[in-house]
């Protein structure tokens, strides 16, 4: 009997969940691979600056009670470094001032300098405006208004407030750095909630090829004098994925594009056959026989395409864009082979794949 064996699985297999057996021990299962939440140093000293005016966001006369108004001034001004409270299940944020600590928050005639509370007239998300290249809105989380120069004035100590985004210039501002992550945290957050909020247009397709293979269940390890049939609970995965969300995932924790998000707005343009069903192909479980004294555990070798194109969101009448590359998961393809389930049986156990 040879140290290792492999036994493809049929796509189409139907397997019955046996349960474990009583003689046999069974080996913890490593833990899965999770990319660790990035910082968010890069939002900790941004200077906001006015496309209207080349003026900064600022704190009107340094004062550093609440009620002062936030106006813009020219460099140095008096407190022009901010930086933002990130809830990473929306992307949206607080705009905390880094001499004063407190939020910009909502009120009239202007803008106003408040102590941070989390409440709701202190929330607020970005937006690119399309076709200007750094240029983006700052808009309020409750009414989707914009964060403004008021009358587009252009001198110092000009107040700001927030009112209905109309794409001027006055509500346009630049800092140097990107936010197309949180920008993108929150696109994807609303289509995940909202589908129609979002569309998918196609732009290439790479060939089929294999993924890495992964591990697909737990490790099991027969620890009896006799060669024993075991189930393995396989995980239930569509295996749809794509770089927005990896790309906020890594970088600022959890969010990005929901694999329903994904799955509707591609998946019905995509030019692919035969989309893979993920584990419910095989019930959620697979059979390996497991000779005496061996371990026993289950991989998926999965097929998949590789696809670009464009996401387009629609923020309240104002659409951007950003390039996305999806991976999409395939049962079969004739020039790139097929899904398979495959059980592993070895004396000894280093790694899954």
């Amino acid at each position: 009997m040879k140290a290792t064996r492999l036994i493809a699985l049929v796509l189409g297999a139907l397997c019955t969940l046996l349960g474990l057996t009583a003689n046999a021990t069974a080996a913890p299962a490593p833990a899965p691979a999770r990319a660790a939440a990035g910082q968010i140093g890069q939002y900790q000293a941004l200077i906001f600056t006015s496309v209207s005016n080349g003026r900064a966001l600022d704190v009107q006369n340094g004062n550093n009670f609440d009620g002062v108004y936030i106006v813009t001034n020219s460099a140095p001004g008096y407190h022009e470094a901010w930086h933002l409270n990130v809830d990473p299940s929306d992307y949206s944020f607080t705009i905390v001032n880094n001499d004063t600590g407190k939020c910009v928050d909502v009120s009239w005639p202007a803008l106003r300098q408040e102590t941070c509370a989390g409440q709701a007239s202190q929330k607020w998300y970005f937006e690119p405006v399309a076709g200007t290249g750094q240029a983006f809105m700052i808009r309020h989380v409750s009414d989707n208004a914009c964060l403004d120069l008021m009358a587009g004035a252009q001198y110092n100590d000009a107040w700001t407030d927030s009112s209905g985004c109309n794409g001027n210039v006055n509500q346009q501002w630049t800092t140097g750095t990107s936010i197309t992550d949180l920008a993108l945290g929150h696109g994807a957050a609303q289509c995940q909630k909202d589908t129609s909020s979002c569309s998918w247009a196609e732009t290439s397709e790479a060939p089929a090829a294999p993924l890495p293979t992964v591990c697909a269940s737990s490790v099991w390890y027969n620890n009896t004098s006799g060669t024993i049939g075991q189930a393995f609970s396989v995980d239930n995965t569509t295996g749809w994925s794509d770089s927005v969300s990896s790309t906020i995932n890594s970088g600022l924790g959890s969010g990005g594009l929901s694999q329903m998000a994904v799955q509707v707005s591609v998946g019905m343009s995509v030019n692919v056959t035969a989309i893979w069903q993920g584990s419910k192909t095989v019930n959620n479980s697979v059979s390996v026989t497991v000779p005496a004294k061996q371990y026993g555990w289950v991989t998926l070798s999965e097929l998949a395409k590789k696809v670009t194109g464009n996401w387009t969101f629609d923020a309240q009448g104002f659409p951007w864009t950003a390039t996305d590359t999806v991976v999409v998961p395939l049962a079969s393809d004739p020039s790139g082979g097929a899904t398979l389930y495959v059980a592993n049986t070895a004396p000894t156990f280093t790694s899954c794949s």
